[in-house]
């Protein structure tokens, strides 16, 4: 079978390190299922992997000093995939060989949405992947969109209900609001009763968001954050923020937070540190947190996420989680996916297809 495989860590730009080769059939563990994948999507974490941006943020970590070896928690029993690797953190494919294990066995021949990522991920024709976290969805939901189940629905679904438990009656925020992510968030607020208010750059994305249901749409461009967050929330601020670009913006957002605020930060698009003034959190008693879903994940029980799972298939089932497909390449254009995932002005995902 073929994979893709990541030779080593490039620099932002550069997929020379990336390449197809020729890898021996897998063969599924106890508790395991092998997957002829279908489709894939390239997501953000998937160029963390291939320019070693990860590698770099875990290598900071207080547990991983004068390690040469890095891993995810303390405990030291998730090593960091180290390249060589295949990368690809979610797909959908179809189950053709299991494992010991009831439900390992019980998923042959169903179409299954899985997670797995390096040094295994799914960009290859054939995955291996854990039977709890193999998904079977409804006819109604397309490949396409059943390739994206894990990374953005479980982030969004887990961040909203598990980490911020945002209560109905609030007001979040949102930036890089136009994204897959803010536009879950954004849909999601018709159903869990909050006010999403929506930053964004440019005013591409503001009409569709206005259309899912945005309380507001702020464009950085031409207005001012704090000012137009004080404009339609009274004064009062917003309880809640969700962060992924950091630098300067992620700055300007806590300034908006109410008293007693919820600030989470859950990625780094601006490529700089953020920037907080000391007083902006102390004095509002903001509590400010990060979020990994990987990591999250990992300090679950069984019956916790087997509850998550079946709460996202359910909103998943009914389109809220929906995400407008750019291009779909065949996997031996890998590089041509890449360039066209990487490019600023692109407004739908791009996926990778294997048969």
């Amino acid at each position: 079978m073929k994979a893709i495989v990541v030779s080593d860590i490039a620099p932002a730009g550069d997929f020379s390190r990336v390449y197809i080769e020729e890898q021996a059939l897998p063969a599924p563990g106890a508790g395991q299922v092998r997957v002829r994948m279908l489709y894939a999507p390239i997501n953000p974490s998937d160029f963390n992997f291939i320019h070693g941006t990860y590698h770099d943020g875990f290598e900071r970590l207080i547990w991983n000093y004068g390690h040469d070896t890095l891993t995810m928690d303390p405990q030291r029993t998730q090593p960091l995939a180290a390249v060589p690797y295949t990368i690809g953190g979610e797909g959908v494919g179809v189950v053709e060989a299991a494992g010991g294990g009831f439900l390992a066995k019980r998923l042959l021949g169903k179409r299954v949405s899985i997670a797995v990522g390096p040094p295994a991920g799914t960009w290859r024709e054939y995955a291996i992947a854990d039977a709890i976290r193999a998904v079977v969805l409804p006819a109604s939901v397309s490949d396409e969109q059943a390739a994206m189940f894990f990374v953005n629905p479980v982030s969004v679904y887990v961040m909203l209900k598990h980490v911020l438990k945002v209560k109905p009656g609030t007001r979040l925020l949102i930036t890089a609001a136009g994204s897959a992510i803010g536009k879950a968030v954004t849909r999601l607020s018709t159903v869990f009763g909050y006010q999403c208010i929506c930053v964004v750059r440019g005013s591409s994305n503001s009409d569709a968001l206005r259309g899912l249901g945005a309380h507001a749409v702020i464009e950085t461009n031409t207005q001012n954050l704090q000012a137009e967050v004080h404009r339609v929330t009274a004064g009062r601020g917003v309880d809640y923020a969700l962060d992924c670009v950091g630098g300067t913006l992620a700055g300007d957002a806590l300034r908006c937070m109410a008293l007693n605020g919820h600030f989470l930060s859950y990625g780094t698009l601006a490529g700089r540190p953020t920037e907080l003034h000391q007083r902006d959190i102390m004095h509002p008693l903001v509590r400010v947190e990060g979020f990994f879903v990987p990591n999250w994940l990992l300090q679950q029980n069984k019956l916790t996420l087997i509850r998550t799972l079946r709460a996202v298939k359910k909103l998943v089932a009914r389109g809220y989680f929906d995400v407008d497909v750019d291009r779909v390449f065949d996997f031996s254009r890998v590089h041509d996916a890449l360039a066209a995932a990487d490019a600023r002005d692109r407004t739908g995902k791009i996926m990778l297809r294997f048969s």
